[in-house]
């Protein structure tokens, strides 16, 4: 390369090199030992010569996609005698025969610095970060990746609450029962819930809803399922659960927790809501026989009523 090139040719050439040519072994010839990147991912920030080269490899051997400069401009600003500012804008295509074709638009601010040997260059600022883009992606094609996850999840998920719908719940359980997973299998409902849509309307009902959910999403753990099976039933399954005891210390936090939620939703009266549950180790080994046990115990609970924020009743058999 001509020692004499203008600053713009330089940058021509260089993103040519990059994006179109895959030239990553321009790295020890024209980058300068005081480099410092910010690229197009809020995760790319390289600050000194060591990171940079340590990115670069990892691009290298891990993308392997290139791209067409369809369009751009570029504009160079004289700092001194020796450095310039070259800003300006690329319009590119990723160029593959498969897949979804991508365009990405970006601009970029390039220090420079003329030394004996050509143009070297000192610092490159691509902008803006692309809130799409992955920490292991080097260009942000994750955006169909996260509206693909999203759809995933709806079809799995109710719409009001977040929690597991009636097919996926159902799917997993049975997942956890073929791999040998024993527990507890619940089914509660909330009590006069028509009451509530009566009194107080639609979306105060929906407000119950979702306020218990979270009563239900604070109390499980991790590994157990949580789900709303529809209207104001909702379905558990509490995982390595198989005791009474271990039941009356969940249900008592579940108490606790809807009692003091409760008081955001301003309901003239107590909530309260009916349990009916089972076992696996009851002789239970399928979702149907667990959701008929459950289902009738509910049944004992809500004709059994008390006067307590949780009732429920248990059926071994």
């Amino acid at each position: 390369m001509e020692r004499n090139i203008s600053a713009d040719d330089f940058c021509r050439f260089i993103w040519k090199s990059y994006l179109e040519e895959r030239r990553y072994d321009l790295v020890n010839e024209f980058v300068s030992e005081k480099i410092s990147v910010i690229g197009t991912g809020a995760h790319e920030v390289e600050r000194n010569l060591e990171e940079f080269i340590a990115s670069f490899t990892e691009e290298s051997n891990s993308w392997n996609g290139r791209f067409v400069i369809r369009d751009q401009w570029y504009q160079t600003t004289e700092l001194s005698d020796s450095h310039s500012l070259v800003m300006g804008e690329l319009v590119v295509r990723e160029d593959t025969d498969e897949g979804i074709l991508y365009d990405m638009c970006f601009r970029f601010t390039v220090v420079l610095e003329q030394t004996e040997s050509g143009w070297k260059i000192v610092h490159i600022h691509q902008s803006v970060a692309d809130p799409n883009q992955a920490s292991d992606e080097f260009f942000p094609n994750h955006m169909v990746e996260k509206t693909h996850t999203q759809i995933v999840y709806n079809l799995r998920h109710d719409s009001l609450t977040g929690l597991l719908n009636r097919l996926y719940f159902k799917e997993t359980c049975e997942r956890f029962l073929a791999d040998g997973t024993g527990g507890a299998f619940l089914m509660i409902d909330i009590d006069w819930f028509k009451k509530i849509n009566d009194q107080y309307g639609h979306p105060a009902g929906d407000r119950t809803l979702i306020s218990f959910s979270e009563s239900l999403k604070s109390v499980v753990s991790p590994k157990d399922l949580t789900g709303r099976i529809g209207g104001d039933e909702f379905t558990l399954f509490l995982a390595d659960i198989n005791e009474k005891s271990e039941i009356e210390d969940f249900l008592a936090m579940l108490k606790a927790d809807w009692e003091e939620r409760q008081k955001a939703l301003e309901m003239h009266d107590r909530i309260s809501v009916s349990a009916g549950i089972t076992f696996t180790s009851g002789g239970n080994v399928s979702y149907e026989a667990l959701l008929n046990k459950a289902d009738q115990a509910l049944y004992l609970a809500k004709k059994n009523r008390d006067n307590e924020l949780v009732h429920w009743e248990l059926l071994l058999r």
